[in-house]
């Protein structure tokens, strides 16, 4: 089998390469990034922007199995909106157009929970059949170009029904390759400063998935004769301010939504600050569908999340 990565070298791709070089089945790994893959085992890497349409299309012959990672998250620096969604969306339509002229078998979509959106009619607890309102969360980019790409994804399905398209979808991932991005989650410190979600009656519930869960379950669905999306994560905890002062007797102390509001208008000028549209409203993912139809079941709590966090910060 030929698996063909892109953003191999992101924090995921780290991850999961180990995982498939150590397969007998994979013969080998095609990886694509503008970040050099350092372990050559089974790789053969290609130095491409995601939005090189003859690169990519040359990148993917033989492929068997595309596993779509790249994708801008949280910026390292201040690229304008507009490079991020010719990035974000126009560079996925690229790769995934180049994989269907390719004849590639599966597609492998890691999408999130921020495809269900977060304004205010978000519901609470969201199922794979749960409208996609990302599309209308035009204020926050992730979850507005997750929602574009799932919407080409469809296309995609309709004109090339022989392609097993999955789209995986996590909330917040934790593990040692994230932990740069996981600070609001250090409970080491006496005191943190929490704003209640909105659509949650004024808690703040949470949910994580774990970097080894997440990437097992990308290998369940690369081996496996399945398709379509799956949301993937962990146990809910109900109100993570409770959570915070029982387990580790940290204060809480709650900061107004409108802060958040006021500092979301401000992403015009600093891109990060877009983020907190998902601190006031957010949906929790129900996983019965990937319980039922994979028999799959996290290896870590979101308490145990929570505990390697601090751990790793202590």
């Amino acid at each position: 089998m030929i698996i063909a990565i892109t953003g191999i070298s992101s924090a995921l791709g780290q991850v999961l390469v180990p995982k498939l070089q150590s397969d007998p089945t994979v013969e080998k790994i095609i990886g694509i990034d503008l970040t050099e893959y350092k372990d050559k085992e089974k790789i053969e890497f290609f130095k491409l922007d995601v939005r090189d349409r003859e690169g990519i299309k040359h990148a993917l012959k033989g492929a068997d199995a595309l596993i779509h990672l790249a994708f801008i998250v949280i910026p390292k620096k201040l690229p304008k909106l507009k490079i991020i969604y010719d990035i974000n969306v126009n560079g996925s339509k690229t790769i995934f157009q180049a994989a269907a002229n390719n004849n590639v078998k599966k597609i492998i979509y890691l999408s999130s929970q921020s495809v269900y959106g977060h304004v205010p009619e978000s519901p609470k607890i969201v199922d794979e059949d749960s409208p996609r309102l990302g599309i209308r969360t035009t204020n926050f980019y992730y979850s507005h170009t997750k929602a574009l790409v799932e919407e080409f994804l469809d296309e995609l399905e309709a004109n090339y029904p022989n392609i097993a398209v999955i789209r995986l979808r996590p909330p917040i991932i934790t593990g040692p390759h994230f932990m740069q991005n996981l600070g609001l989650l250090n409970l080491q410190k006496k005191r943190i400063f929490t704003i209640p979600l909105i659509n949650h009656d004024g808690k703040m519930p949470i949910q994580l998935i774990h970097e080894d869960d997440l990437t097992d379950t990308i290998l369940v669905a690369l081996k496996g004769n399945t398709h379509g999306a799956y949301n993937v994560a962990s146990n809910i905890i109900p109100d993570l301010e409770g959570f915070a002062e029982n387990n580790y007797g940290v204060k809480v102390r709650r900061i107004p939504p409108i802060l958040a509001k006021i500092a979301v208008r401000f992403g015009k000028i600093w891109t990060k600050l877009r983020w907190g549209q998902a601190i006031l409203y957010n949906s929790l993912l129900n996983t019965e569908k990937i319980e039922r139809e994979l028999n799959w079941k996290p290896k870590y709590s979101t308490e145990q999340c929570i505990e390697e966090i601090n751990r790793e910060i202590s």
